[in-house]
């Protein structure tokens, strides 16, 4: 029964393994924390912010409110957050720049060069992040490994499906024995091509992305922001008429319309973001970044018009 696993046992092997991707999206992002220690940060900023922004809003907006709890939760998905999209942004650097390597690492080769040769042509070139990774693989040679090895760590590091395919297309080609510098080009045009699809791509989606921003940041949290005003409005002046119990479900009747009308404002948001993530990048990633941004300006925008028409309603009584 050696094959058996106790459940704590799996949930200690997924813990570390989650733990070891996470230090690895940290090493590669160059971030110089422990995972515990950036992920104690996060929950130290989390509550800090969680505290400030319900000081705040008890001072300033003076209602029932979800702010700090929208505010804390933002707070803590973008700093967890952050080391992935460190990485993923330097991942999108490195790929910008492969086909031009690709390119170099050819006319090296057509020039009568070895791999050596052409990967240090890389390293020696200013391809910024990409130069650093080549670096590496070219260091791993240098110290004996083979080539398939040190092509292989290369890939597995920078962890792009982009370069894991051209690598793999690399090495098979070395092992048949193909024309290696005419394979390289062909790849560098193809990995030319794809850039430009994705280039055309962000710009043939700006209105949509545009209207995503101005639909889930502004419009809609501006019209329920009106709404709440005038909701409190017609509940002021029926608490002129009323008992103290009437008015006291009164409250409490209103209190409920506004949780669910800022519940609504935070699930748009968290829609909006994942749309715009996918429309812009065609994945989910960035969505780390844009709710967290369309969070704060909804919320603005809706105690602003909030105030505005309040002030405007107490001003025409």
């Amino acid at each position: 029964m050696r094959w058996f696993t106790w459940p704590n046992q799996r949930c200690d092997l997924m813990e570390q393994t989650i733990l070891e991707k996470y230090a690895e999206w940290m090493e590669f992002g160059k971030i110089k924390y422990p995972p515990i220690t950036w992920i104690g940060i996060a929950i130290g900023a989390t509550v800090l912010v969680g505290i400030i922004s319900f000081v705040l809003s008890s001072l300033i907006i003076k209602e029932l409110t979800l702010i700090p709890i929208a505010f804390s939760i933002a707070t803590l998905v973008l700093i967890i957050g952050y080391p992935y999209m460190k990485k993923e942004t330097i991942i999108d650097g490195i790929e910008k720049n492969f086909s031009d390597a690709l390119k170099q690492m050819a006319d090296t080769l057509k020039a009568g060069d070895t791999y050596e040769s052409a990967l240090r042509e890389v390293v020696d070139s200013d391809y910024g992040r990409l130069s650093e990774e080549m670096q590496l693989a070219l260091r791993r040679l240098e110290d004996g490994e083979n080539l398939d090895t040190a092509l292989t760590g290369f890939a597995k590091r920078i962890d792009s499906r982009l370069i894991r395919r051209t690598i793999t297309i690399i090495l098979d080609s070395i092992k048949t024995g193909a024309s290696l510098a005419e394979i390289l080009d062909e790849i560098a045009e193809d990995v030319r091509d794809l850039q430009r699809l994705k280039e055309d791509r962000k710009s043939n989606t700006t209105m949509q992305f545009m209207f995503m921003i101005a639909s889930g940041g502004f419009i809609a949290p501006l019209i329920f922001g009106e709404i709440n005003a005038v909701v409190a409005a017609f509940s002021n002046m029926g608490g002129q008429v009323t008992t103290a119990a009437q008015m006291a479900a009164a409250q409490e009747t209103n209190n409920f319309i506004i949780m669910l009308i800022q519940m609504y404002i935070i699930i748009e948001v968290i829609g909006s973001g994942a749309m715009m993530s996918l429309i812009r990048e065609g994945k989910l990633n960035k969505s780390i970044i844009y709710i967290p941004i369309l969070l704060l300006l909804a919320f603005i925008m809706y105690y602003t018009s909030s105030i505005v028409v309040k002030g405007m309603i107490s001003g025409s009584v």
